[in-house]
């Protein structure tokens, strides 16, 4: 795996227009901390970290970043799926990106990453308009 280039990600995070989200606590969770561009909550129950944030990325568009953790394995999909519902919406579509391993950077060894576009939908229909893939 790819070492993280850290001075490159702090410059990046330096130079690119960010923005805190508004904080979401669903039931069952409490705030951990708020930064400048977004906020992490957790679950006592389970340990189920999550973290939020928003920024312009390349493409020029703003882009919700949602972190899911957990201390001793990997989310499940059906977390995956309920911290997208409360982070993002049930309505809206989520990414989940499996880069080139020269691209892959692991800074956590059970965390899954969502993403979700503010601006709208950057997704072709999948389906061939028939309404299921």
């Amino acid at each position: 795996m790819a070492m993280p280039n850290l001075e490159a990600i702090r410059h990046a995070q330096a130079t690119r227009k960010m923005r805190r989200p508004d904080t979401v606590t669903p039931p069952g969770f409490h705030l951990v901390k708020k930064t400048d561009d977004g906020y992490h909550v957790a679950r006592r129950i389970d340990q189920l970290s999550v973290i939020v944030t928003e920024a312009v990325e390349l493409d020029g568009k703003w882009w919700r970043h949602v972190s899911v953790a957990k201390p001793d394995r990997l989310p499940t999909y059906t977390e995956m799926v309920a911290v997208k519902e409360a982070f993002i919406g049930a309505d809206r579509k989520a990414l989940s990106v499996l880069p080139a391993r020269s691209e892959h950077v692991n800074l956590h060894p059970f965390c899954l990453h969502l993403w979700w576009c503010c601006d709208g939908d950057p997704l072709p229909d999948f389906t061939a308009g028939t309404g299921s893939i």
